[in-house]
């Protein structure tokens, strides 16, 4: 059976779903046809005019990025932009997961506190913008599975590991009736199940609507809660401890060595012992007082600015690896999970340079 777009996208939907991007960001399709058969898929950072090269080279029609091609509405396309050019003429389909991905577990940040060896990782900065509901309705034993059966599908019961998730409490249910009244049963006093499932923000209305279009009673009563905490553990950064305590000049050779890096930009004593780590791939220097109050002894992250560092250096160690480097590890994981799904397909991980950069 041929694979396509639409099956990579609902795939990666899964994994890390779109509806947890920040509102700012633009992750999802960002040039394509979902109907595309897909060939030669390629897994990258950033699109780039080497990578469009090399997807033309290797007959890809297929790119999956982490930073979006688009981050501004476009008003108009220019054809005298070769890349975006060169993307529509050979008929290549970008989709890019962007903080989607950054704030699942075992997403970017998880990546890279595995790549240096952290334990015991737990979410930095929780997810602070709500993207669930709960819903609750009630139904007669008889029809409570047969409801449910229907109901629960794509972000409907559905946490990131699990699918299919309910809750049934048994009750007693009444009613009087009034004209014009249509009850379903033809009792006023009778056995009666509640049942409780968390609802994405996305799917919230498809959810009501469809339980409208299936339950059978003449007037359905169900309520919906806005979750004032995520019951998903979302959000940026990790932090993690090491086994044994090191000395920061340690910690920051063996970073290098791990991520293939020359040089760490860092601020602090190399002698300080570290244990606890926080870290952020990509831009994470709005998350340095997250990584203070949990007690962190280091920071790493990317793109630190000079007034963020000057601000917090002498109250913790902080280190700049890199906006690449600390992304790269996560390619590897997005190919992992793509592959053990799309088992006739090889994702190839396209990786330009591990600094943007260059240095004179």
């Amino acid at each position: 059976m041929d694979i396509t777009v639409k099956d990579i996208y609902e795939a990666i939907n899964s994994f890390a779903p779109f509806i947890l991007q920040e509102s700012w960001d633009n992750s999802g399709l960002q040039i394509g046809d979902l109907g595309d058969k897909v060939r030669n898929p390629i897994i990258c950072l950033d699109i780039t005019y080497e990578l469009v090269r090399t997807a033309i080279k290797d007959n890809s029609n297929l790119i999956i990025s982490h930073h979006p091609l688009f981050f501004k509405p476009i008003i108009c396309i220019n054809r005298s932009n070769n890349l975006i050019n060169d993307l529509i003429n050979y008929n290549i389909n970008v989709i890019s997961t962007h903080t989607n991905l950054d704030v699942i577990p075992q997403g970017v940040s998880f990546c890279l506190a595995s790549k240096i060896g952290l334990q015991e990782c737990k979410i930095l900065s929780p997810l602070k913008e709500q993207k669930f509901y709960k819903v609750s309705f009630f139904i007669t034993e008889d029809k409570a599975e047969e409801i449910l059966d229907n109901i629960l599908t794509e972000g409907v019961g559905e946490f990131l590991k699990y699918k299919n998730c309910a809750f049934t409490s048994k009750g007693i249910g009444q009613f009087r009736v009034k004209k014009k009244a249509k009850p379903y049963i033809d009792k006023e006093r009778f056995n009666e199940n509640k049942v409780e499932f968390i609802v994405r923000k996305d799917k919230i209305n498809e959810c009501i609507s469809k339980l409208k279009d299936i339950h059978p009673y003449d007037e359905i009563a169900f309520d919906v809660f806005e979750e004032c905490i995520n019951p998903l553990e979302l959000g940026y950064g990790v932090i993690g401890k090491y086994k044994v305590s090191k000395k920061l000049h340690v910690v920051l050779k063996e970073v290098k060595e791990l991520l293939g890096i020359d040089k760490i930009k860092f601020k602090g004593d190399l002698n300080k012992k570290i244990n606890s780590i926080a870290l952020c791939g990509g831009s994470g220097g709005a998350f340095i007082p997250d990584a203070l109050k949990k007690g962190a002894d280091l920071y790493i992250t990317g793109d630190l600015k000079y007034h963020e560092v000057l601000e917090y250096a002498d109250k913790i160690a902080l280190a700049d690896v890199g906006h690449r480097a600390s992304e790269i590890p996560v390619l590897d994981i997005l190919k992992k999970e793509l592959e053990s799904k799309f088992k006739k397909l090889v994702f190839r991980v396209f990786v330009e340079n591990k600094d943007f950069y260059n240095y004179v």
